[in-house]
């Protein structure tokens, strides 16, 4: 089992506004380029429409690439922030989300050679919340700010 995975997973998913929110961390990859999450529809996250309040639904958008990159660069000492986030909303979420957070290798490898080159990027990755039904009801771009600490300028 590894330990710093779990301990990760459990620490994001008591962090309280994601659990107040019903949003929950269910897997991470081994090398921490996929991350699986679910936003619960429940009473403490639903509109006077019945559906999921759009907050929820960003709420569970935002920290999970900054989280990612922070943990696939490890070696390299970071700041990770979201400097940007986009959200577009579809459909009315009447159900619970499900949401896939990847990074491709080739994005890795285009940031590691713009941080070597530069000591800084922002890179944009999208997100799709997913319904029960396999509809798409929210697509989020965020944009993430990382620049390399021991750069020199």
């Amino acid at each position: 089992m590894d330990y710093k995975r779990f301990y990760l997973k459990l620490s994001i998913n008591i962090f309280p506004p994601l659990l107040f929110n019903r949003i929950y961390l269910k897997s991470i990859s081994s090398d921490y380029r996929e991350m699986n999450v679910v936003l619960k529809k429940s009473i403490f996250n639903i509109n006077y429409y019945k559906s999921i309040f759009g907050g929820s639904i960003f709420s569970a958008c935002d920290p999970y690439f900054p989280i990612m990159y922070y943990y696939i660069f490890k070696n390299k000492k970071l700041k990770v922030w979201v400097k940007k986030a986009e959200i577009n909303y579809l459909k009315p979420a009447e159900s619970s989300l499900r949401l896939n957070f990847k990074i491709k290798e080739s994005q890795v490898k285009k940031i590691e050679n713009i941080l070597q080159e530069k000591g800084k990027i922002e890179i944009t990755n999208e997100v799709n919340a997913i319904n029960t039904k396999n509809i798409i009801c929210a697509n989020a771009k965020i944009t993430v700010y990382l620049r390399d600490l021991n750069y020199k300028y």
